[in-house]
């Protein structure tokens, strides 16, 4: 699989195989192992937290709810989780807008710019049917490049766990 593809299924999937926002933390870490702990939020509390395997960053709420998923695409290599393993895929990047979007166009992603709150030198794409956001940095005479893909949910039910719950190995 190359990377546009997998950008494109995340595209028009809002997923990265078992990552999705509305997954539980121990469902991703059943299918894809222990997550990377990149650490907290705010500096108050503990929840919500940020993981990541490899590039492709989520933020889980302390129901243990993935609520963001933010891909890296900036690097020059970008390691992406592999569906059904615990590897992650090494990719050459960073990837040109139009090379993005005809992959996203050939699997039916219609994309349309969001224009609220762009800073100067950045473009921004959603998808309609799923409302992943691809943004693209712009430098003067090139071809805009992907900076990252990101898919969130607005609003969950936060059914935290009890008290007495075992611990989970996230912070329980």
């Amino acid at each position: 699989m190359t990377v546009l593809r997998t950008l494109a299924q995340f595209g028009s999937t809002a997923a990265i195989g078992p990552l999705h926002c509305g997954a539980t933390l121990n469902e991703i870490a059943a299918t894809l192992g222990p997550p990377w702990d990149i650490g907290r939020v705010s500096k108050r509390r503990r929840w919500p937290h940020l993981f990541s395997y490899g590039d492709a960053e989520f933020c889980v709420c302390r129901c243990r709810r993935i609520t963001l998923i933010s891909l890296q695409t900036w690097r020059d290599a970008i390691e992406l989780p592999v569906s059904g393993t615990t590897t992650l895929a090494t990719f050459v990047g960073p990837l040109p807008h139009t090379h993005v979007t005809a992959e996203l166009s050939a699997v039916g992603c219609r994309l349309s710019p969001v224009t609220l709150h762009q800073p100067p030198g950045q473009l921004a794409l959603q998808v309609e049917k799923t409302g992943v956001t691809f943004t693209f940095r712009a430098e003067a005479d090139s071809e805009p490049l992907l900076e990252s893909a990101g898919h969130w949910i607005g609003s969950h039910k936060c059914t935290p766990s009890a008290t007495d719950a075992p611990d989970d190995g996230f912070g329980a």
